[in-house]
């Protein structure tokens, strides 16, 4: 299994495989070199070109071609996928009767691209606070209310109220993983970060939710499907808080699921917190956007871009490179030799 990043500095990527194929051609007259998508073309005209190593020999015949790839340019399977997307929303209501003051408020907002909202409100001791936001980097999600206990006032009143919080943030994204045939298993790995807290009369809680989904309808007397087609579960947890309270949480958390080769197929997490009467709940989800874990030799794309597989090294650079210098060099000598 291999371990799938986000990749960086594509343009120096680029830069630096034109060099080889410049430094490939240097000397060579005859014959053309093109390049496209990360493919190098040495067209000999006349003669051979023969690259020796330790394990033997490898030679081109005159008119043959001789075809150099980068072999972690990243096959493009001819699947749709649909967009990715985030969204956001959170909700707060509070109502009391204080003296001859009372109020009731209830609120709720959103945002269809996961951008930040936010709602907060204090009365007469009571209050709430929601905030969430969703991203293809992290989910956070927050809710925090305020509450005080019930108590004798002036004259006949009875002071009373209660307070509660919201706050949800998801993410999706759609993929599709190819260089393989029928199904496979693929995992993800990222961290769970919060906290918690409650009051006498109070509560708190979250919970997370990753699954995936192939967007087909497996119903068993509607038409049937095969094991990739299903939904899945890929990790649910959920986690409440009463009582004069706290809990702190750094979770690793992993996830496996099974896929068909070149399926498309979307991955969605929730996160969702909430908080009453004193409650207090406060919590993140890293990205996976370096966590997701594939067989030996697939490939993956996602639509939004963030996922793709891993950039080699320098080193790996420079072999690439010396060994496109070794073809123009070869090429060079076969030339001189035969004039």
């Amino acid at each position: 299994m291999k371990r799938v990043k986000a990749a960086k500095q594509v343009g120096v990527r680029q830069s630096l495989l034109m060099a080889g194929l410049i430094m490939a051609s240097a000397g060579v007259q005859a014959g053309t070199i093109t390049t496209g998508s990360g493919i190098a073309d040495r067209i000999v005209d006349a003669g051979s070109i023969s690259i020796r190593d330790s394990g033997g020999r490898l030679e081109l015949a005159p008119g043959g071609r001789l075809e150099l790839r980068d072999p972690y340019a990243v096959i493009q399977p001819s699947v749709l996928l649909n967009s990715a997307s985030t969204s956001s929303s959170v909700s707060g209501s509070m109502s009391y009767s204080v003296g001859t003051s009372s109020g009731n408020f209830s609120e709720y907002d959103s945002s269809p691209d996961g951008a930040m909202v936010e709602l907060e409100l204090n009365r007469k001791g009571y209050g709430y606070h929601a905030e969430a936001s969703a991203d293809v980097a992290q989910l956070k999600a927050r809710a925090e209310t305020k509450w005080v206990p019930g108590s004798n006032g002036a004259g006949n009143y009875y002071n009373y109220g209660s307070s509660s919080a919201n706050a949800t943030s998801t993410w999706s994204d759609w993929f599709v993983i190819s260089g393989g045939t029928g199904l496979g298993t693929a995992s993800f790995a990222s961290v769970l970060d919060g906290v918690m807290a409650s009051s006498k009369n109070g509560s708190a809680g979250y919970s997370l939710n990753i699954g995936y989904s192939t967007g087909t309808y497996c119903y068993y007397w509607y038409n049937s499907c095969g094991e990739a087609d299903q939904s899945q579960t890929l990790f649910s947890q959920t986690s409440s808080l009463s009582g004069k309270g706290k809990s702190t949480l750094s979770q690793d958390i992993e996830g496996e699921f099974i896929f068909a080769y070149d399926q498309a197929f979307q991955l969605t997490a929730t996160l969702n917190v909430s908080g009453s009467n004193g409650g207090m709940a406060d919590f993140a989800l890293a990205s996976l956007d370096d966590s997701l874990i594939l067989p030996e030799g697939a490939n993956l794309l996602s639509s939004s871009g963030l996922y793709v597989q891993a950039v080699p090294e320098a080193e790996t650079y420079a072999m690439m490179l010396a060994g496109l210098g070794l073809v123009g060099v070869a090429a060079a000598r076969r030339r001189a030799r035969s004039k």
